[in-house]
C-alpha cells in the first residue's frame, strides 16, 4: 500500500496517527491525548513496514495508558489513504 494521506485509529481514549516520512520506509507516528494540553504524548520517526509502525504505535499508546492505570488492552482499527 502508498500511504498518501496518513492512517488513523483510535485506541480506547486516544487518537493514533502515522503519516508518511521523507525517506523510504520512513513514518512519523503520533500518539495523541485529547483529555490532555498538549495532545500530542508520544511522537517518533521509525524505519520500518506500514504494518510494524501500526504495531508499534499501538504498542507505545497501550504503554502510555498503563502508566496512567488503564492497562486495558483496545484494538486499533485503522483507516487509510
Amino acid at each position: 500500500m502508498t500511504l498518501q494521506h496518513g492512517c488513523r485509529s483510535e485506541y480506547g481514549p486516544l487518537e493514533l496517527r502515522i503519516q508518511a516520512g521523507e525517506s523510504e520506509n520512513g513514518f512519523q507516528v503520533y500518539v495523541e491525548d485529547p483529555r490532555v494540553d498538549p495532545r500530542v504524548v508520544y511522537e517518533q520517526v521509525v524505519r520500518s513496514t506500514l504494518e510494524s509502525a501500526k504495531e508499534y504505535v499501538a504498542l507505545r499508546a497501550h504503554e502510555y495508558l498503563t502508566s496512567y492505570a488503564e492497562a486495558v488492552r483496545h484494538q486499533a482499527d485503522w483507516r487509510c489513504s
